[in-house]
């Protein structure tokens, strides 16, 4: 536990120099002094200098506003710095530092075991070069929880997965780690600590731990658990006392979390519950990856599977299409030739066709022309007939409209008569009203001239007195001007004076500080010079270490690299292997395929095998299926037997029948069928010494009958080297191993036999080669299983080389980083040689122009002297002025206030006189308006008469007009009839002519259009052909590579070759390769690349899964510890609240009750408390002074079971009575022998109980000072 010596404050808030505040070792100190005097402010510096982070807590909108703004006669600071000072005395807290070591331990392990998802997730890593970016000022936040947050760091990464072994240097934009504090915290009893905190203006901010720059975090540790950090129940702020009820329960638990001393438990839990979130983040991350990654695996394996049968069936293709590209080419090249001349000749046909059509062409155009002719003649006739008859049609229209408008308009003029008789009578009545009205105005313009008059004169004689009394009024504030002028100097004289004494006497103690602030910085100057030197010689120890480390890494490098190519070897004879094996099975799945859909067979037999269960019998097989023939005899057996291999066996002859039934009915082709009851049994042994046909064939004895019943000729021959070896004297058959047979009659049979519809030409060869392929895989797969144990082997060594150099890299990492370190502290350390250096020269430099200042001082105080006798004088002179020219004003006012009203008077008759004149003249004006409307309307009517009677005779002479054209047009009707009949009966001659050569000449363009189509249609084909051709040769090009006349010389194609077949063959080879769908071609090996990536990952997956079990098992330790040590706390500390209660109120019930919740440490607290006689349901309803006694009981409650070096209450006591101000000051009184009390209070009670007084004043506006006493 820490004991409270002295407190340094310098710039802050209002104290603007530096203060020296020395507290007792025991009892309490009070702090007075009137309101806005800075007493809160010794409270928010020890709040400040502890690590508060809060510029709402300490009274302000931002952290900036703690430094000295400036008052009237000061500059604002550019800094702000509280020291304060404690020495360690002999009471030790319950708080094992041995736990958290082993938690931090734990933490720091998490981070180092951390997977990277984000990198897992890239597909390659950049190789790139930065430089260090490490930051002095960290964040705040994150300091005090415990991390660490720069911005990027330069880190060697050890690759980790098998195949990739390099050193890289990569940018890592790192995450926030656990960093162990860098400080030991266990002082000595009796060893002086000093914390000290220093913000600037510029916002950088600095705390230092015994002079040493330290973090938040540190300065937060050291006070864990004593009341003065987290939520520091040791110091209660103005107006805190009462928050401390008004609180929600989960926030008044931190009080008791803080004297439980869990604060540091709780920092960590944070800390392992985000490293717990992230592990399961990127657990769910990287499964997803294994998880696409397996599907992309299995996927490939069907690929690589796929693309090798593809590879086998596109040779095939190509061979086919080689033939079939030769065949069109040659057939296509031919057709053109012939449909050249067959064109030539459709030309000629064509060209004698076209001069018939020209000559009849020419004949038909002259009939059309004289019909089209007499057809224009007829339209032009029919058209004016039309004309005439639209005219007499309009002109009858025209004369019923007239006589209308005639009537209409001879009713208009009978209204309009009628009213300007109206309007006559109406302008009679209005001369006699203007008449009236002009006489009136007359009258009222008079009288309201003569009232102007009168008020003109009026308000001349009043404008007159005005201007007396203004001039007065002038001249009084001149001289008012001149008496303020005079008094404010007298004033600012006395200002000086004051403000040169407050100078001086700053000056004189800052001068005494600047002393003491040169003996620190002397003091700072060899301290961080000894310290530079400690840093040097870790320095080197440390390079030397870092040496050793790297020469050990380049031996465990080279034997990874040796381990590795052992892999590498290892990895591809097990590659080699597999790819055998895979080359293997496919071949066998091939074949078994093919076997399955006896594809090796005739066509007729595989359509016989289709429709077996069509028609129900069973087909047991060929006879090649049963046969286990040596590989020697394979051709020899061929040769003999021939087709005969492909005889069908069916179970009985009535299976036969039916089946020789069904083929005859659907004509599939020739086929062998034979009746073999028994399939089954022992095989017979081949024999080398007697190599007859019989023997050779490894057949069960029953089929072995059958065959010499059936195939007596074959079964006998013998296989014989050659035929120089067969003997015909013998009467006996013989086959050669290669094929040739010898009949008894000397018939020689050699060659093999070539058919187009043979798929296969070695039947035996493939059913032996079917069955050794299982016998192979079972093989490769033992091989396979050694291989793969050699492998893994292989890779444990190699792993454990990997781990021992990934260990090691960490640990060079780790030295790096402390080189690193010891770097920067150097550096700082030379920093501050140099800012400790600065700083005594710059307090040299201060104490010299202080003593110059104070100098200036003095003489401008003589100055301020003189120059104040002066402006009192002529501030009595003003003063005598002004009271003479205020009684003249007072007079002259007097005068204009009468001339005023009699003003008033005059201006209220002109007005009224002016209002009568303006209504009559208004209804003079509406009069005339009137007159002058009536006159216009009366014009405008006589005017349109006179148009209507106009208008009216013209009408008259046109309607007249028009029924004279309308007689005369009816004769002219008769005539045009007579002209459309003789038009008609030519135009009917004309068309006839036209339409009998029209025909002639139809039947001339269908005979040319004949041989003009046939012309076309050999084009067509020509040109089909052509383009065919070159399709061809383009699809050759781009299937073959080669053109198609090359390959029409070089590919020789068969007597025998079908165009059809192979087009169908090639066809069918296309469908099955474009059935294929997408190829990957290089599946293979990114199925390799594929399992090696999946074997990484799953790997790292296991490292997150073991980095969750070991955060949960820290959550799960802390969690504990801070249970028991919480359970503890409350219970200790309800039973003093219960207590202190009591005592405080004189009876009463006072307790806390923790808020259900199925963990302990989220529960809240509830306060529950009543006074003596009062039955309170909710604590919000205690009076001010009883919450502020339930809060100190609270309080003292937590003191009791956690006493705290010292405890800050600001203004606790303010709403309590007397009475109850004795009970607060007798309880702190009693806990003062182990705790320092510091009361900031303006009560007589409180200030008697203290051993030492402090007095804050502001002599100085703004500035405030401490004067102490100490009562003995």
């Amino acid at each position: 536990m820490f004991k409270l010596q002295r407190l340094e404050i310098t710039g802050f808030k209002s104290f603007a120099d530096y203060t020296e505040i020395v507290f007792t070792g025991n009892g309490i100190t009070a702090v007075v002094g009137p309101n806005g005097c800075g007493k809160s402010n010794v409270s928010d510096a020890i709040s400040w200098v502890l690590g508060e982070q809060r510029a709402k807590t300490l009274r302000g909108g931002e952290m900036k506003d703690v430094v000295f703004q400036g008052s009237r006669n000061r500059k604002p600071g550019g800094m702000a710095e509280v020291v304060l000072h404690l020495v360690r005395d002999d009471e030790t807290f319950d708080i094992d530092e041995n736990e958290l070591e082993d938690i931090d331990e734990t933490l720091s392990a998490l981070d180092e075991t951390a997977v990277d998802v984000d990198a897992l997730e890239a597909e390659t890593i950049d190789e790139t070069v930065v430089t260090e970016a490490v930051g002095e000022t960290a964040d705040a936040h994150a300091e005090a929880n415990g991390f660490h947050a720069d911005e990027f760091e330069v880190e060697k990464v050890q690759a980790a997965q098998v195949g990739s072994v390099q050193t890289v240097e990569r940018t890592i934009k790192t995450k926030r780690h656990w960093r162990p504090r860098a400080f030991a915290l266990d002082f000595a009893p009796g060893e002086a600590v000093s914390v000290t905190r220093r913000l600037y203006l510029s916002g950088e901010s600095e705390y230092e731990l015994n002079g040493k720059t330290c973090r938040l975090r540190d300065i937060q540790d050291l006070f864990a658990g004593t009341g003065l950090s987290g939520a520091h129940y040791a110091i209660i702020e103005q107006g805190r006392i009462g928050q401390i009820l008004s609180a929600k329960p989960s926030d008044r638990r931190n009080l008791i979390e803080e004297a439980a001393g869990i604060s540091k438990f709780r920092t960590r839990q944070r800390a392992a519950e985000t490293r717990l979130e992230s592990a399961r983040t990127n657990l769910g991350r990287i499964s997803d990856i294994v998880s696409e990654i397996e599907k992309q695996a299995n996927s490939l394996r069907r690929q690589a599977g796929k693309t090798r049968r593809y590879i086998v069936l596109q040779e095939e293709f190509r061979v086919l299409l080689r033939q079939l590209f030769a065949a069109e080419g040659s057939y296509l090249s031919t057709a053109i030739e012939s449909f050249e001349k067959q064109l030539a000749e459709a030309i000629e046909l064509e060209k004698s066709f076209a001069v018939k059509v020209a000559e009849q062409e020419e004949s038909f155009r002259e009939a059309t022309q004289r019909a089209r002719f007499v057809e224009e003649t007829l339209a032009e006739i029919r058209r004016q007939h039309a004309d005439n008859a639209l005219e007499r049609d309009r002109a009858e229209r025209e004369h019923r409209y007239q006589a209308e408008q005639i009537v209409n308009l001879n009713n208009r003029s009978e209204s309009i008569r009628g009213e300007i008789e109206a309007i006559e009578q109406r302008l009679k009545l209005i001369e006699s009203e203007l008449e009236r009205l002009n006489d009136e105005d007359e009258a009222e313009s008079a009288e309201a001239d003569a009232s102007r008059q009168i008020l003109l004169e009026a308000e001349k004689q009043y404008a007159l007195k005005l201007d007396d009394a203004r001039k007065i009024e002038d001249e009084l504030e001149a001289h008012r001007a001149d008496l303020m002028k005079q008094t404010a100097g007298v004033g600012r004289f006395d200002e000086i004076a004051r403000q040169l004494e407050a100078n001086a006497e700053r000056l004189t103690e800052r001068l005494h500080g600047l002393e003491r602030e040169a003996e620190r910085a002397a003091e700072a100057y060899e301290l961080f010079v000894k310290e530079a030197g400690e840093l040097e010689a870790s320095q080197i120890a440390d390079t030397a270490k870092l040496e050793s480390l790297q020469a050990e890494k380049t031996e465990l490098i080279a034997g990874t690299s040796a381990a590795r190519e052992k892999l590498r070897g290892s990895e591809e004879s097990l590659r080699n292997l597999e790819a055998e094996q895979l080359k293997t099975r496919n071949r066998r799945d091939t074949l078994s395929e093919l076997d399955e859909n006896r594809a090796v067979y005739a066509p007729q037999i595989q359509k016989l095998f289709a429709a077996q269960e069509q028609i129900g019998v069973r087909l047991a097989g060929v006879l090649a299926d049963f046969l286990n023939v040596d590989e020697r005899y394979e051709i020899a057996i061929e040769s003999l037997f021939g087709h005969r291999l492909q005889t069908v066996l069916v179970d009985s002859i009535e299976d036969a029948k039916t089946v020789t039934a069904w083929l005859e009915r659907n004509a599939i082709g020739r086929i062998a069928i034979l009746a073999a009851p028994s399939l089954s049994g022992a095989r017979t042994q081949q024999t080398a010494f007697d190599p007859v046909v019989a023997n050779v064939l490894g057949v069960s004895h029953d089929l072995l009958a059958k065959l010499n019943e059936v195939f007596p000729r074959e079964m006998a021959a013998r296989i014989v080297d050659s035929a120089r070896d067969a003997d015909l004297t013998s009467g006996e058959t013989f086959v050669t191993l290669s094929g040739s047979v010898v009949t008894p009659a000397g018939l020689f049979i050699t060659g093999r036999e070539v058919t187009g519809d043979q798929p296969n030409a070695s039947l035996l060869a493939f059913k032996r080669e079917l069955s050794g392929l299982g016998t192979t895989l079972i093989a490769l797969d033992e091989e396979i299983l050694r291989a793969r144990a050699i492998s893994d082997e292989d890779g444990r060594v190699l792993a454990s080389f990997e781990e021992k150099t990934v260990d090691l890299q960490s640990l060079i990492i780790k030295v790096e980083r402390g080189l690193h370190g010891l770097d920067i502290q150097r550096s700082t350390t030379r920093q501050e040689i140099d800012r400790a250096d600065r700083h005594k020269k710059v307090i040299a430099e201060e104490q010299r122009q202080t003593v110059e200042e104070l100098e200036q001082v003095r003489v401008r105080t003589s100055e301020a002297a003189e120059n104040r006798s002066e402006a009192e004088r002529l501030r009595n002179d003003a003063h005598n002025e002004v009271e003479r020219i205020n009684a003249l004003l007072a007079a002259a006012r007097a005068k204009s206030d009468e001339e005023n009203a009699a003003v008033n008077e005059k201006r209220t008759l002109a007005a009224t006189s002016g209002e009568r004149r303006r209504s009559v003249q208004s209804a003079l004006r509406r009069v005339e308006n009137e007159q002058k409307e009536l006159e216009s309307r009366s014009a405008l009517q006589t005017l349109e008469l006179t148009e209507i009677d106009a208008k009216t005779g013209g009408l008259r002479e046109s309607t007249a007009s028009i029924a004279d054209r309308i007689a005369g047009a009816e004769t002219q009707k008769s005539v045009e009839e007579t002209e459309i009949a003789a038009a008609v009966g030519e135009v009917t001659e004309a068309r006839q002519t036209a339409d009998a050569m029209s025909t002639e000449l139809a039947d001339l363009n269908h005979r040319s259009a004949d041989a003009l189509n046939e012309r076309a249609a050999i084009e067509v084909r020509q040109t089909e052909a052509v383009t065919r051709l070159k399709n061809v040769n383009e699809k050759c090009s781009q299937d073959l590579n080669t053109q198609l006349a090359a390959l029409i010389e070089s590919e020789a194609l068969p007597d025998e070759f079908d165009l059809g077949a192979c087009r169908e063959n090639v066809d069918d080879l296309r469908n099955k390769l474009e059935g294929f769908g997408a190829i990957n071609m290089l599946a293979v090996e990114e199925l390799t690349e594929a399992e090696e990536r999946l074997l990484f990952l799953t790997s790292q997956r296991q490292d997150i899964i073991d980095s969750i079990a070991s955060a949960e098992e820290a959550l799960r330790e802390i969690k504990e510890r801070s249970r028991a040590k919480f359970r503890d706390a409350f219970e200790a500390i309800n039973t003093n609240f219960i207590e202190f209660f009591h005592e405080l109120f004189g009876g009463g019930k006072g307790e806390m009750t923790l808020l259900e919740n199925d963990d302990i440490l989220e529960a809240g607290i509830e306060v529950v408390a009543q006074p003596p006689g009062k039955r309170l349901q909710n604590i919000l309803l205690l009076s001010g002074g009883e919450k502020a006694m339930t809060a100190i009981a609270l309080v003292l409650a937590i003191f009791r079971y956690r006493p705290s070096p010292f405890c800050l209450l600001d203004e606790v006591d303010a709403p309590l009575d007397d009475a109850n101000v004795g009970r607060f000051v007798n309880k702190i009184a009693d806990m003062s022998e182990k705790t320092q009390f510091i009361v900031i209070t303006h009560n007589k009670r409180t200030m008697e109980a203290a051993r030492a007084l402090y007095g804050v004043t502001m002599q100085e506006a703004g500035v405030s000072k401490v004067v102490s006493v100490k009562f003995e």
